[in-house]
Protein backbone atom coordinates (compact mmCIF):
# COMPACT_ATOMS: atom_id res chain seq x y z
CA UNK A 1 0.00 0.00 0.00
CA UNK A 2 1.37 3.43 -0.95
CA UNK A 3 2.48 5.73 1.84
CA UNK A 4 0.94 9.23 1.99
CA UNK A 5 4.19 10.85 0.84
CA UNK A 6 4.53 8.45 -2.07
CA UNK A 7 0.97 9.25 -3.17
CA UNK A 8 1.91 12.93 -3.24
CA UNK A 9 5.04 12.18 -5.24
CA UNK A 10 3.18 10.08 -7.81
CA UNK A 11 1.26 13.15 -8.89
CA UNK A 12 4.48 14.53 -10.49
CA UNK A 13 5.03 17.28 -7.94
CA UNK A 14 8.34 17.14 -6.12
CA UNK A 15 8.47 17.23 -2.37
CA UNK A 16 10.51 20.42 -2.58
CA UNK A 17 7.77 22.21 -4.51
CA UNK A 18 5.10 20.88 -2.18
CA UNK A 19 6.98 22.16 0.82
CA UNK A 20 7.32 25.59 -0.75
CA UNK A 21 3.61 25.67 -1.59
CA UNK A 22 2.17 24.26 1.61
CA UNK A 23 4.81 25.39 4.11
CA UNK A 24 4.33 24.47 7.73
CA UNK A 25 0.99 22.75 7.15
CA UNK A 26 2.49 20.09 4.93
CA UNK A 27 5.51 19.74 7.18
CA UNK A 28 3.21 19.07 10.12
CA UNK A 29 1.43 16.42 8.06
CA UNK A 30 4.73 14.74 7.12
CA UNK A 31 5.99 14.88 10.66
CA UNK A 32 2.78 13.30 11.89
CA UNK A 33 3.07 10.59 9.27
CA UNK A 34 6.65 9.84 10.28
CA UNK A 35 5.71 9.80 13.94
CA UNK A 36 3.16 7.09 13.23
CA UNK A 37 5.36 4.86 11.12
CA UNK A 38 6.63 1.60 12.50
CA UNK A 39 10.12 0.57 11.47
CA UNK A 40 13.00 -1.74 12.04
CA UNK A 41 16.59 -1.33 13.00
CA UNK A 42 17.74 1.18 15.61
CA UNK A 43 14.74 3.11 16.88
CA UNK A 44 13.85 5.80 19.33
CA UNK A 45 12.15 4.71 22.49
CA UNK A 46 8.42 4.84 21.74
CA UNK A 47 5.89 6.53 23.92
CA UNK A 48 3.21 4.33 25.46
CA UNK A 49 0.93 2.92 22.78
CA UNK A 50 3.08 4.23 19.91
CA UNK A 51 5.22 2.11 17.55
CA UNK A 52 8.94 2.71 17.40
CA UNK A 53 10.31 4.97 14.70
CA UNK A 54 13.22 3.55 12.70
CA UNK A 55 16.61 5.17 12.33
CA UNK A 56 15.93 5.74 8.63
CA UNK A 57 12.72 7.56 9.56
CA UNK A 58 14.62 9.71 12.00
CA UNK A 59 17.14 10.63 9.30
CA UNK A 60 14.33 11.39 6.90
CA UNK A 61 12.68 13.58 9.54
CA UNK A 62 15.91 15.52 10.08
CA UNK A 63 16.32 15.86 6.34
CA UNK A 64 12.86 17.44 6.07
CA UNK A 65 13.69 19.83 8.87
CA UNK A 66 16.88 20.96 7.12
CA UNK A 67 14.97 21.24 3.85
CA UNK A 68 12.45 23.61 5.40
CA UNK A 69 15.31 25.67 6.81
CA UNK A 70 16.92 25.79 3.33
CA UNK A 71 19.98 23.90 4.62
CA UNK A 72 20.46 21.90 1.43
CA UNK A 73 23.79 20.28 2.29
CA UNK A 74 22.57 19.06 5.67
CA UNK A 75 19.33 17.81 4.09
CA UNK A 76 21.32 15.81 1.53
CA UNK A 77 23.44 14.33 4.30
CA UNK A 78 20.39 13.14 6.26
CA UNK A 79 18.53 11.82 3.20
CA UNK A 80 21.67 9.95 2.15
CA UNK A 81 21.82 8.42 5.61
CA UNK A 82 18.14 7.48 5.33
CA UNK A 83 18.62 5.56 2.08
CA UNK A 84 21.74 3.90 3.48
CA UNK A 85 19.68 2.59 6.39
CA UNK A 86 16.69 1.68 4.24
CA UNK A 87 17.30 1.36 0.49
CA UNK A 88 13.71 0.35 -0.20
CA UNK A 89 12.31 3.84 0.40
CA UNK A 90 11.72 5.15 -3.11
CA UNK A 91 10.40 8.55 -2.03
CA UNK A 92 13.65 9.31 -0.23
CA UNK A 93 15.62 8.64 -3.41
CA UNK A 94 13.31 10.98 -5.29
CA UNK A 95 13.86 13.86 -2.88
CA UNK A 96 17.60 13.21 -2.83
CA UNK A 97 17.79 13.19 -6.63
CA UNK A 98 15.92 16.48 -6.82
CA UNK A 99 18.28 18.05 -4.31
CA UNK A 100 21.32 16.92 -6.28
CA UNK A 101 19.82 18.44 -9.44
CA UNK A 102 19.12 21.67 -7.56
CA UNK A 103 22.77 21.83 -6.51
CA UNK A 104 23.96 21.07 -10.04
CA UNK A 105 25.36 17.64 -9.13
CA UNK A 106 23.85 16.12 -12.25
CA UNK A 107 25.83 12.86 -12.33
CA UNK A 108 24.68 11.94 -8.83
CA UNK A 109 21.09 12.87 -9.65
CA UNK A 110 21.20 10.75 -12.82
CA UNK A 111 22.61 7.75 -10.94
CA UNK A 112 19.76 7.95 -8.45
CA UNK A 113 17.11 8.05 -11.21
CA UNK A 114 18.76 5.13 -12.98
CA UNK A 115 18.84 3.14 -9.75
CA UNK A 116 15.09 3.70 -9.35
CA UNK A 117 14.33 2.71 -12.95
CA UNK A 118 16.45 -0.44 -12.62
CA UNK A 119 14.41 -1.75 -9.70
CA UNK A 120 12.48 -4.96 -10.44
CA UNK A 121 8.71 -4.92 -10.24
CA UNK A 122 8.63 -1.13 -10.32
CA UNK A 123 5.09 0.14 -10.86
CA UNK A 124 4.42 2.05 -14.13
CA UNK A 125 3.61 5.38 -12.41
CA UNK A 126 6.89 5.25 -10.48
CA UNK A 127 8.89 4.39 -13.59
CA UNK A 128 7.15 7.18 -15.50
CA UNK A 129 8.03 9.80 -12.91
CA UNK A 130 11.62 8.56 -12.65
CA UNK A 131 12.02 8.85 -16.44
CA UNK A 132 10.58 12.37 -16.38
CA UNK A 133 12.92 13.37 -13.55
CA UNK A 134 15.82 11.86 -15.47
CA UNK A 135 14.94 14.08 -18.41
CA UNK A 136 14.98 17.13 -16.15
CA UNK A 137 18.38 16.07 -14.81
CA UNK A 138 19.81 15.72 -18.31
CA UNK A 139 18.40 19.08 -19.34
CA UNK A 140 19.89 20.81 -16.29
CA UNK A 141 23.22 19.22 -17.21
CA UNK A 142 23.04 20.44 -20.82
CA UNK A 143 22.65 16.91 -22.22
CA UNK A 144 19.76 17.90 -24.46
CA UNK A 145 19.67 14.83 -26.70
CA UNK A 146 19.50 12.49 -23.71
CA UNK A 147 16.84 14.71 -22.16
CA UNK A 148 14.70 14.47 -25.30
CA UNK A 149 15.13 10.69 -25.33
CA UNK A 150 13.91 10.50 -21.72
CA UNK A 151 10.88 12.65 -22.40
CA UNK A 152 10.10 10.61 -25.51
CA UNK A 153 10.12 7.47 -23.34
CA UNK A 154 7.67 9.16 -21.01
CA UNK A 155 5.40 10.03 -23.94
CA UNK A 156 5.65 6.47 -25.23
CA UNK A 157 4.37 5.24 -21.87
CA UNK A 158 1.84 8.04 -21.44
CA UNK A 159 0.93 9.91 -24.67
CA UNK A 160 -1.11 12.38 -22.60
CA UNK A 161 1.83 13.55 -20.47
CA UNK A 162 1.61 17.32 -20.98
CA UNK A 163 4.77 18.32 -19.12
CA UNK A 164 6.98 15.84 -21.00
CA UNK A 165 5.58 17.21 -24.26
CA UNK A 166 6.17 20.78 -23.10
CA UNK A 167 9.76 19.97 -22.17
CA UNK A 168 10.29 18.43 -25.60
CA UNK A 169 9.04 21.59 -27.31
CA UNK A 170 11.39 23.77 -25.28
CA UNK A 171 14.40 21.53 -25.92
CA UNK A 172 13.82 21.50 -29.67
CA UNK A 173 13.56 25.29 -29.58
CA UNK A 174 16.81 25.62 -27.67
CA UNK A 175 18.63 23.32 -30.10
CA UNK A 176 17.02 25.11 -33.08
CA UNK A 177 15.46 21.92 -34.43
CA UNK A 178 12.57 23.85 -35.86
CA UNK A 179 10.74 21.05 -37.67
CA UNK A 180 10.80 18.88 -34.56
CA UNK A 181 9.70 21.82 -32.42
CA UNK A 182 6.84 22.42 -34.87
CA UNK A 183 5.55 18.85 -34.57
CA UNK A 184 6.01 18.76 -30.80
CA UNK A 185 4.11 22.02 -30.33
CA UNK A 186 1.25 20.81 -32.52
CA UNK A 187 1.05 17.75 -30.30
CA UNK A 188 1.09 19.92 -27.18
CA UNK A 189 -1.74 22.05 -28.56
CA UNK A 190 -3.83 18.92 -29.02
CA UNK A 191 -3.21 17.95 -25.41
CA UNK A 192 -3.92 21.38 -23.92
CA UNK A 193 -6.46 22.81 -26.36
CA UNK A 194 -4.31 25.91 -26.88
CA UNK A 195 -3.74 27.72 -30.17
CA UNK A 196 -0.05 28.32 -30.84
CA UNK A 197 -0.24 29.18 -34.53
CA UNK A 198 1.72 32.40 -34.03
CA UNK A 199 4.63 30.46 -32.47
CA UNK A 200 4.38 27.68 -35.06
CA UNK A 201 4.75 30.32 -37.77
CA UNK A 202 7.91 31.59 -36.07
CA UNK A 203 9.36 28.08 -36.18
CA UNK A 204 8.82 27.90 -39.95
CA UNK A 205 10.25 31.41 -40.32
CA UNK A 206 13.38 30.50 -38.39
CA UNK A 207 13.76 27.45 -40.60
CA UNK A 208 13.39 29.67 -43.68
CA UNK A 209 16.10 32.01 -42.39
CA UNK A 210 18.50 29.10 -41.99
CA UNK A 211 17.80 27.92 -45.54
CA UNK A 212 18.41 31.47 -46.81
CA UNK A 213 21.72 31.65 -44.95
CA UNK A 214 22.91 28.51 -46.74
CA UNK A 215 21.66 29.61 -50.17
CA UNK A 216 18.76 27.13 -50.31
CA UNK A 217 16.32 29.72 -51.61
CA UNK A 218 13.61 27.36 -52.84
CA UNK A 219 13.44 25.57 -49.49
CA UNK A 220 13.53 28.94 -47.75
CA UNK A 221 10.58 30.17 -49.80
CA UNK A 222 8.64 27.01 -49.01
CA UNK A 223 9.25 27.42 -45.26
CA UNK A 224 8.30 31.11 -45.28
CA UNK A 225 5.15 30.42 -47.29
CA UNK A 226 4.25 27.73 -44.76
CA UNK A 227 4.75 30.24 -41.95
CA UNK A 228 2.30 32.65 -43.56
CA UNK A 229 -0.23 29.88 -44.19
CA UNK A 230 -0.02 28.86 -40.54
CA UNK A 231 -0.41 32.44 -39.30
CA UNK A 232 -1.10 35.30 -41.69
CA UNK A 233 0.04 37.84 -39.10
CA UNK A 234 3.64 36.60 -38.89
CA UNK A 235 5.49 39.82 -39.68
CA UNK A 236 8.93 38.23 -39.60
CA UNK A 237 7.92 35.83 -42.37
CA UNK A 238 6.88 38.72 -44.62
CA UNK A 239 10.07 40.63 -43.87
CA UNK A 240 12.28 37.73 -44.90
CA UNK A 241 10.12 36.73 -47.82
CA UNK A 242 10.70 40.25 -49.14
CA UNK A 243 14.43 39.78 -48.58
CA UNK A 244 14.22 36.54 -50.52
CA UNK A 245 12.43 38.13 -53.47
CA UNK A 246 15.00 40.93 -53.51
CA UNK A 247 17.85 38.40 -53.50
CA UNK A 248 16.28 36.79 -56.56
CA UNK A 249 16.16 40.12 -58.34
CA UNK A 250 12.37 40.44 -58.13
CA UNK A 251 12.13 44.00 -56.80
CA UNK A 252 8.46 44.55 -57.52
CA UNK A 253 7.49 41.37 -55.72
CA UNK A 254 9.69 42.32 -52.77
CA UNK A 255 7.92 45.68 -52.45
CA UNK A 256 4.54 43.95 -52.76
CA UNK A 257 5.41 41.62 -49.86
CA UNK A 258 6.69 44.51 -47.74
CA UNK A 259 3.50 46.51 -48.38
CA UNK A 260 1.57 43.65 -46.82
CA UNK A 261 3.98 43.71 -43.88
CA UNK A 262 3.24 47.41 -43.22
CA UNK A 263 -0.49 46.71 -43.12
CA UNK A 264 -0.05 43.66 -40.90
CA UNK A 265 1.90 45.51 -38.21
CA UNK A 266 1.84 49.32 -38.49
CA UNK A 267 3.66 49.71 -35.16
CA UNK A 268 6.66 47.89 -36.62
CA UNK A 269 6.55 49.56 -40.04
CA UNK A 270 10.01 51.02 -39.37
CA UNK A 271 11.44 47.52 -39.91
CA UNK A 272 10.06 47.59 -43.44
CA UNK A 273 11.10 51.20 -44.08
CA UNK A 274 14.67 50.44 -43.02
CA UNK A 275 14.76 47.46 -45.39
CA UNK A 276 13.49 49.48 -48.32
CA UNK A 277 15.96 52.28 -47.53
CA UNK A 278 18.87 49.83 -47.38
CA UNK A 279 17.85 48.30 -50.73
CA UNK A 280 17.10 51.61 -52.43
CA UNK A 281 19.91 51.26 -54.93
CA UNK A 282 18.52 47.92 -56.06
CA UNK A 283 14.87 48.96 -55.91
CA UNK A 284 15.44 52.35 -57.52
CA UNK A 285 14.98 55.70 -55.82
CA UNK A 286 11.68 56.31 -57.58
CA UNK A 287 10.15 53.04 -56.37
CA UNK A 288 11.44 53.56 -52.83
CA UNK A 289 10.14 57.12 -52.69
CA UNK A 290 6.75 56.00 -53.95
CA UNK A 291 6.70 53.29 -51.28
CA UNK A 292 7.44 55.80 -48.51
CA UNK A 293 4.79 58.15 -49.88
CA UNK A 294 2.12 55.49 -49.39
CA UNK A 295 2.65 55.53 -45.61
CA UNK A 296 0.27 57.82 -43.70
CA UNK A 297 2.57 59.80 -41.41
CA UNK A 298 -0.25 61.39 -39.41
CA UNK A 299 -1.46 57.99 -38.26
CA UNK A 300 1.96 56.35 -37.97
CA UNK A 301 3.81 55.13 -34.93
CA UNK A 302 6.69 57.33 -33.69
CA UNK A 303 9.29 54.74 -34.71
CA UNK A 304 7.83 54.86 -38.23
CA UNK A 305 8.08 58.66 -38.21
CA UNK A 306 11.73 58.37 -37.22
CA UNK A 307 12.47 55.91 -40.01
CA UNK A 308 10.72 58.08 -42.60
CA UNK A 309 12.59 61.15 -41.35
CA UNK A 310 15.91 59.32 -41.74
CA UNK A 311 15.05 58.52 -45.35
CA UNK A 312 14.06 62.09 -46.18
CA UNK A 313 17.22 63.40 -44.53
CA UNK A 314 19.41 61.09 -46.62
CA UNK A 315 17.80 62.54 -49.73
CA UNK A 316 18.32 66.12 -48.60
CA UNK A 317 14.62 66.65 -47.90
CA UNK A 318 15.23 68.21 -44.51
CA UNK A 319 12.06 70.28 -44.39
CA UNK A 320 9.97 67.12 -44.53
CA UNK A 321 12.35 65.36 -42.14
CA UNK A 322 11.94 68.17 -39.59
CA UNK A 323 8.15 67.98 -39.86
CA UNK A 324 8.21 64.26 -39.10
CA UNK A 325 10.75 64.61 -36.28
CA UNK A 326 8.80 67.43 -34.65
CA UNK A 327 5.67 65.27 -34.77
CA UNK A 328 7.63 62.37 -33.29
CA UNK A 329 9.00 64.31 -30.30
CA UNK A 330 5.58 65.82 -29.64
CA UNK A 331 4.09 62.34 -29.37
CA UNK A 332 7.07 60.82 -27.56
CA UNK A 333 9.17 63.50 -25.81
CA UNK A 334 11.65 60.92 -24.58
CA UNK A 335 12.59 59.69 -28.06
CA UNK A 336 16.32 60.44 -28.04
CA UNK A 337 17.04 59.47 -31.67
CA UNK A 338 14.42 61.93 -32.94
CA UNK A 339 15.86 64.71 -30.78
CA UNK A 340 19.37 63.95 -32.02
CA UNK A 341 18.56 64.02 -35.74
CA UNK A 342 16.40 67.11 -35.34
CA UNK A 343 19.26 68.92 -33.61
CA UNK A 344 21.77 67.85 -36.25
CA UNK A 345 19.59 69.20 -39.06
CA UNK A 346 19.03 72.51 -37.27
CA UNK A 347 22.76 72.88 -36.52
CA UNK A 348 23.65 72.20 -40.15
CA UNK A 349 21.25 74.97 -41.15
CA UNK A 350 22.74 77.38 -38.62
CA UNK A 351 19.38 78.05 -37.01
CA UNK A 352 20.58 78.98 -33.54
CA UNK A 353 17.27 79.82 -31.90
CA UNK A 354 15.51 76.58 -32.89
CA UNK A 355 18.67 74.68 -31.91
CA UNK A 356 18.59 76.17 -28.42
CA UNK A 357 14.91 75.36 -28.10
CA UNK A 358 15.53 71.76 -29.23
CA UNK A 359 18.43 71.51 -26.77
CA UNK A 360 16.22 72.70 -23.89
CA UNK A 361 13.61 70.10 -24.84
CA UNK A 362 16.31 67.45 -24.91
CA UNK A 363 17.61 68.42 -21.44
CA UNK A 364 14.15 67.77 -20.06
CA UNK A 365 14.40 64.19 -21.29
CA UNK A 366 17.92 63.30 -20.13
CA UNK A 367 16.71 61.17 -17.21
CA UNK A 368 15.30 57.82 -18.14
CA UNK A 369 16.04 54.63 -20.01
CA UNK A 370 16.50 55.00 -23.74
CA UNK A 371 15.91 51.37 -24.65
CA UNK A 372 13.77 51.12 -27.78
CA UNK A 373 11.81 47.92 -27.06
CA UNK A 374 10.11 46.33 -24.08
CA UNK A 375 8.50 42.97 -23.34
CA UNK A 376 4.83 43.27 -22.40
CA UNK A 377 5.05 39.99 -20.47
CA UNK A 378 8.02 40.50 -18.13
CA UNK A 379 9.13 44.11 -18.71
CA UNK A 380 12.51 43.21 -20.28
CA UNK A 381 13.91 46.23 -22.15
CA UNK A 382 16.26 46.14 -25.12
CA UNK A 383 17.79 48.27 -27.86
CA UNK A 384 17.07 45.54 -30.39
CA UNK A 385 13.87 43.81 -31.43
CA UNK A 386 13.75 40.07 -30.85
CA UNK A 387 10.74 37.92 -31.64
CA UNK A 388 11.31 35.81 -28.54
CA UNK A 389 11.97 37.50 -25.20
CA UNK A 390 15.40 36.48 -23.80
CA UNK A 391 14.08 36.67 -20.23
CA UNK A 392 10.61 35.10 -20.17
CA UNK A 393 11.06 33.16 -23.46
CA UNK A 394 7.65 34.20 -24.80
CA UNK A 395 7.15 34.89 -28.49
CA UNK A 396 5.80 38.18 -29.91
CA UNK A 397 5.73 40.00 -26.57
CA UNK A 398 8.38 42.64 -27.41
CA UNK A 399 7.22 45.86 -29.07
CA UNK A 400 8.41 49.47 -29.42
CA UNK A 401 8.74 51.15 -26.05
CA UNK A 402 6.97 54.42 -25.42
CA UNK A 403 9.33 56.96 -23.82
Amino acid sequence: MDTPLFILWKHTVTLWHLLLLAGAGLLAFLLGWLAGRAGGGAAEAPERGQPARSASDNAFLKGLTHLMADHTDQAIEEFTRAVTLNSDTVETYVVLGNLFRQKGEIERAVRIRQSIIARPNLSPPVRLQALYDLGLDYRKGGLFNRAVDSFQEVLAMDPQHVEACRQTVTLHEETREWDKAFEALKRLDKLTGQDSRAVLAHYKTELGKEFMATGQLERAEEALDQAIRVHKGCLDAYLHLGDLELARGRSRKALSVWRKAVHISPTLAHLVINRVAAAEETLGERSATAFFGEIDAQNSDVTTLQALANSHHRHGQDDRALELLTLAVQRAPGMLDAHRLRGQILLARGQSEPVLQAYQELLGQIDGDWASYQCAQCGFISHQLTWKCPRCHQWDTISPRRP
